[in-house]
Order: C-alpha cells, then structure tokens, then sequence
C-alpha cells in the first residue's frame, strides 16, 4: 500500500505528504526503521511522538501521529493504538489461514517448529521473539507481507480475558493450545482461571488442537478438534535424551515416525504433537511432513547448546514456570555426563510461589542431577529443600560462573534456566568472557 491508501485504512487525515510513497512495514522503535517502514509512535513509559524527527532520520516514509505536526509524510489519526489495530485487522482480510498458538510453556518454540516444516509447502510468516501480547500481535499482523499464506500468531495471555481481546484482531482459523501449567497464576489469581483464560483460543476459531490430557476441560466447547499426546489422535511417546539430542517416535493412525532433532529438550516432542496437529487441519500429511525437523535447531534462549570450553551449555534461560522447569529437569537427568542445574527464580506466581519452588526441590531430588546452582530471592525455598540431600550453592550470577569454570575438568552439561526477569543468560555471558 502507498501513503494515501493507509490514510484511508486508518482514518486518518493527510500531512505534508511530500510524495505518495509505498509502505511496506511498521515499527513503533525508531532505531528499527527502514526505508520502506512507516514509525507508529506508541505511548508508554515514554511518548513515542518524541521519536518521530528520528524515526524519518533513519529512512522511514512516513509516520502516524495524535497531534498535527510539520514533519512530512505523516498521518493524523485520533489513537495510534487504535490506528495499529485497524491495519492489522486490514492485513489479515488478505491472509489465507492464521494459526493462533496460546499456551503456559512451549508456544514459542511450537511456532519455531511449525513455521519450520510448513515454510517447505507455503508463503509463511510468524511472530518473531515473542511479540505475543496486545502489542506485538497486531504489529506481527502488520507487517505480513504480502501474498502470505499462513500466518503463525503466538498468543499470549495474562489474565482472562487477554485471549479473546487478541482473538478479535487475529481471527484464528486454527486455534492451538500447547499446555496449560501455574504460569502468570498471580495475575489469572488461580488455575481454575488459567483453563479459562488459555482456553479463549477455541472460541473464535474453527480448527482446534489440544494436549489429549486437557480435552476434559474444554470438550464443550470443541468443533473440528484433534488432540496430542501419549494417549492423543496424534501419539508422541518414546522420548528419549540421547549424545545426538532428543529422540521421539510420533504417530498417526498406522503411521509412525521415528524422529531425532539435535537439541536437549524432552518436552519439545509435545510441541511436535501440536504441529501434528495443525498439519492435519490443512490436509497435510500429519507424520511425513515432520520429517524435515532432523534439521531443526533452537533459537537463542530456548534450549539451544552452546560449547563454552569443556562445558556444554543447555541455553534455556529465556523464561521458566513449574511446567517448563519440570520439563528441563527430566531432560537434564537423562544426559549421560556430569549434570548442572543453574535456576533463577521463577516469578509471577503469587501466593503459590514458596509452594511451586519446593515442589521444584522435589523433582530435583527424583533426579541424579549432581550441582544445583541458585539464584534470586524465591529460589531459598529450592535450597532449603536440597541442603544435606544434594550439592546446592545459593549465590549471585557472576560466582555461578566462577563455580562452573571450577568444574570444567569433569565435561558437564549445564542447563541455565530462569524467569525473563531474572535474565538468567548473563551467566553465559560470564561464562564467555
């Protein structure tokens, strides 16, 4: 679309358009503007209307604004948020398919996964990093480009609610729920509210996919549905951490694929299952199509390996709740080596904090995990439960690392993991320097 054709999708009056050039993509940072981007300045902790000199600095075309300025090439709109939110819901009339992907733990390594096989059969487009909330949704929207035919939206939510405001802007045609676990249960205030909230995915969509274990929960409220799992439609079972990676056998009526990806992670084969899942609402083959993953590999943050010397690091340290924590120690304790757990606090989970940490104690203590390292105010609790059973340190970032260079000679494997803000990967970051 051009300038004056944006006008008109955001109902917006014309200023100082120079020339009517063409927009090809949205940013609310001006450090991320392109030639062909127009600027959305958002307000927030600051007023992104003071960026906009150097948003049109840095190339951008044009700019939306609430107040009527003299720079050139803008567009006068009554809410730049609102603004946003029409051309996203505009994009989307073009999209063929959109998958909307909501869950506690795995939907962005889901997205990953299924943006992966399906770019090998279609024009795709997905979220990137985890834009996943009421912002990051419609921009991802806004800037599919054209001729996309299937979109990949990852979903997040917070509280109930969250879900059906999102869907009113992505219009799901499939809905996936990847699992539903004590994540963000200070905001839901309980995880009677979780089932609700995460559930949201199913009521606009027409397509759905769900773990086998939660269609109790949400059967009433189903259309066209197929479920995943060890007892699923599609089956996932036979996972096991072995020196290539993670190795799974999933299946299909009498279809059965025996797939090994090279990343350490047991609970990316439940992801696999939703992919599945999807495959099979757009006629896909559900088992064949899943044969590319061999040569998967994981982003930063979310179980990708790094070697650091002799130490294998599992780099997992992008965010952490009870369902994924649980998950990283089962994959830990199948790795045939010296076994590390480095763990920061898990947040937002309310007055079930104290509660879930030592619940995470225990699994640790099923485990033949051999050094836990801790770190941020919550995980005491961890550390109270482990003293005199296991070897744990309680200490800062910076003497974690030091502690792991002291155990190089013995060629562990260390998973790093913790809550977003506990920004657990300043640890490897140590580590390299």
């Amino acid at each position: 679309m051009r300038l004056t054709d944006l006008a008109k999708v955001v109902e917006g009056k014309i200023l100082n358009i120079e020339e009517d050039l063409e927009v090809k993509s949205f940013t609310i940072d001006s450090r991320s503007s392109t030639q062909d981007s127009v600027f959305i300045p958002l307000k927030g902790n600051t007023d992104g209307h003071s960026y906009i000199e150097d948003a049109l600095k840095k190339w951008s075309v044009g700019y939306l604004t609430e107040k009527p300025l003299n720079f050139k090439n803008g567009i006068l709109v009554k809410d730049t948020y609102q603004a946003l939110k029409k051309i996203a819901i505009y994009k989307r009339k073009s999209i063929d398919t959109v998958v909307g992907i909501t869950g506690s733990s795995g939907k962005t390594s889901t997205k990953e996964l299924l943006n992966f096989v399906l770019s090998n059969f279609y024009k795709t487009y997905a979220t990137s990093g985890n834009y996943n909330n009421e912002i990051g949704v419609p921009l991802t929207l806004a800037n599919t480009p054209e001729n996309t035919h299937i979109a990949i939206i990852e979903m997040g939510a917070g509280k109930v609610g969250d879900i059906d405001y999102l869907n009113n802007i992505v219009n799901p045609d499939i809905g996936v729920l990847v699992s539903v676990g004590h994540a963000h249960v200070e905001k839901f205030g309980s995880f009677e509210n979780i089932i609700k909230g995460k559930g949201e995915i199913f009521n606009t969509s027409h397509y759905h996919v769900l773990p086998f274990d939660l269609l109790n929960y949400y059967k009433d409220k189903l259309k066209k549905f197929i479920t995943f799992g060890e007892e699923g439609n599609i089956k996932v079972y036979d996972i096991k951490i072995i020196p290539e990676g993670t190795t799974g056998k999933v299946a299909y009526k009498n279809q059965v694929l025996d797939l090994t990806i090279p990343i350490f992670n047991k609970g990316i084969f439940k992801n696999i299952g939703a992919v599945a899942g999807v495959l099979y609402h757009l006629g896909l083959d559900p088992i064949e199509s899943l044969k590319v993953l061999k040569e998967f590999n994981q982003i930063q943050g979310r179980g990708k390996i790094i070697k650091i010397g002799n130490l294998t690091i599992i780099d997992d340290s992008y965010n952490a709740n009870p369902l994924s924590v649980k998950n990283a120690i089962e994959t830990l304790n199948e790795i045939p080596t010296v076994k590390v757990l480095v763990l920061g606090d898990m947040l937002e989970l309310g007055e079930e904090s104290e509660k879930l940490h030592r619940s995470i104690a225990k699994e640790i203590l099923k485990s033949h995990i051999d050094y836990v390292f801790l770190y941020g105010e919550e995980t005491k609790y961890i550390k109270q439960e482990l003293e005199g059973k296991k070897y744990v340190l309680h200490t800062d970032k910076k003497e974690i690392a030091n502690q792991l260079k002291k155990l190089e000679n013995s060629s562990p494997t260390v998973l790093v993991k913790g809550s977003r803000g506990m920004k657990m990967e300043e640890v490897i970051e140590y580590l390299k320097n």
